[in-house]
């Protein structure tokens, strides 16, 4: 059984169809074998013909035949067989089918061998700090629509005199290699520009443009495979929001294309105006970061150009550092907003004085939340209305001199006086059922701000809590007020 089965083997390829694609020439093995055979070693010029340093046509049958392989097969008439010896048909099928090689000729035997259909043998060893003094656009066409003629780029100065070495010296630049060899190419990245950048048009703009080195400057000194890719700060000497759009304003007009491989940073570092940027807070006026809205006078979103100030390079980190301070994620090419919430409690607090404040109390405290009754609401809806402050003029101070009511700390200095105070009646007190009487009925005292404002004497609330109307002062019922607590 097992005679009959290798029988049928043979039979099956010796009955097998005849391959229709090439095999394709190695040069490896064929190295291999001349330095078995105790040959000299073939030069590449033996089989590949330059003119003027360029390559010309494909290696035809003179490289193959004569002194290496003898003399070449015997011409075939059109409709007849290639009388092709089986013994050398191998040779025959680096540069020709075999299935085109056992028909009749219908025409010139095709020659589908190069292109390459197998790995190449030999790399591009281009070092670009040995070409530093080349212009770039010598090898790199700003618009490559078509991949160049090959050593078109290198024969103006691959002379062979006072430039540079000869063409014909081809291992200087091409070493033998294994697998799939690459020329030198940009460090790859995960969020990269390449979808939507254009050479062209960058090229078109200024002169900055045309100049390779203005993004690229960093390749001249780089003999490694991997170039580096400029970064999003040498993009930001163009793109700083006056020649071109600012990089920190428009991410996704050149991060277009994301990718499953992204690594999505999550900041959590929340932006404080203490710790490290107190010095900051201390010399610069708050309007360098937070602009007030023309019409309505409210704060806005402090925009990247206050962080670019001194932060600039964190904006083209792989993982930023500070976008946390606004943002809950930093993928570039999403629009991304501001979408952080707003702290708990405030690093500032504002102060006014009571007494030059006449109007009703209930103008600026309205707001109540779960833990405060009669808040001020926040930003400056408080601060404007008829003769009172607005964006520019109104009652000074003006609502940019932010200093003039907002100081650092000051909440803190509040909460820590409220909780040393043990006696305090914040906690117990509920202003909702009080409605009745007037704010001035207890607090007869407003005068100063808020933070040296007295507490109503105990003489205010004796009218109406008199045993009658509600529980009297005296006896033991004192913590049904005096519970302490910062409420």
């Amino acid at each position: 059984m097992k005679a009959l089965f290798v029988l049928v083997a043979i039979a099956a390829l010796a009955h097998a169809e005849p391959r229709a694609t090439a095999i394709g020439f190695d040069h490896t093995v064929h190295a291999r074998n001349v330095d078995v055979s105790g040959s000299a070693p073939i030069a590449c010029t033996h089989c590949h013909e330059q003119k003027a340093g360029r390559l010309v046509g494909r290696p035809g049958h003179a490289a193959c035949f004569g002194a290496c392989h003898g003399a070449p097969p015997p011409p075939a008439k059109r409709g007849a067989k290639l009388a092709v010896d089986p013994d050398r048909l191998k040779l025959c099928t680096n540069c020709h089918a075999e299935a085109a090689l056992a028909a009749p000729l219908s025409a010139t035997l095709a020659v589908p061998y190069p292109p390459y259909r197998i790995d190449r043998d030999f790399n591009l060893a281009l070092g670009h700090a040995k070409h530093r003094d080349v212009v770039c656009t010598q090898c790199h066409d700003l618009i490559a629509n078509k991949p160049p003629v090959p050593h078109a780029r290198c024969a103006g100065c691959h002379d062979g005199k006072a430039k540079a070495f000869a063409m014909t010296t081809c291992d200087r630049c091409h070493p033998p290699a294994v697998g799939k060899p690459q020329p030198p190419e940009l460090a790859a990245v995960q969020d990269t520009v390449t979808a939507i950048f254009s050479h062209g048009t960058h090229a078109a703009r200024s002169g900055a443009g045309k100049d390779c080195t203005t993004c690229h400057a960093k390749i001249r000194d780089s003999d490694s495979s991997e170039l580096p890719r400029p970064t999003a700060a040498e993009c930001a000497r163009c793109h700083d929001g006056k020649q071109a759009f600012a990089v920190t304003a428009a991410c996704s007009k050149c991060h277009a294309a994301p990718t499953d491989i992204f690594n999505v940073a999550r900041p959590d570092a929340r932006f404080r105006h203490d710790a490290a940027h107190a010095a900051l807070v201390a010399s610069e006026p708050c309007t360098a970061c937070h602009l007030l809205d023309a019409k309505s006078g409210e704060v806005a979103i402090a925009g990247h150009a206050a962080c670019t100030q001194c932060h600039a390079e964190d904006f083209g980190l792989r993982k930023p550092k500070k976008c946390g301070a606004c943002h809950n994620a930093t993928e570039p090419w999403r629009h991304l907003r501001a979408d952080r919430s707003l702290p708990d409690s405030t690093e500032f607090g504002a102060s006014l004085d009571h007494a030059k404040h006449a109007g009703a109390c209930t103008t600026c405290h309205s707001l109540r939340t779960p833990t405060t009754q009669l808040r001020t609401p926040r930003g400056h809806s408080a601060c404007l209305g008829s003769g009172c402050h607005a964006a520019s003029g109104g009652a000074p101070p003006q609502l940019a001199e932010c200093t003039a009511c907002h100081r650092l700390g000051l909440a803190a200095e509040r909460l820590a006086k409220r909780i040393a105070d043990p006696w305090s009646v914040r906690l117990g007190f509920d202003h909702a059922a009080h409605t009745d009487a007037a704010c001035k009925t207890c607090h007869t005292e407003l005068v100063g701000p808020l933070v040296t404002l007295a507490t109503p004497a105990k003489a205010t609330c004796a009218p109406c809590h008199d045993g009658t109307r509600a529980f009297k002062l005296t006896g033991t019922t004192c913590r049904r007020c005096h519970t302490g607590g910062i409420r």
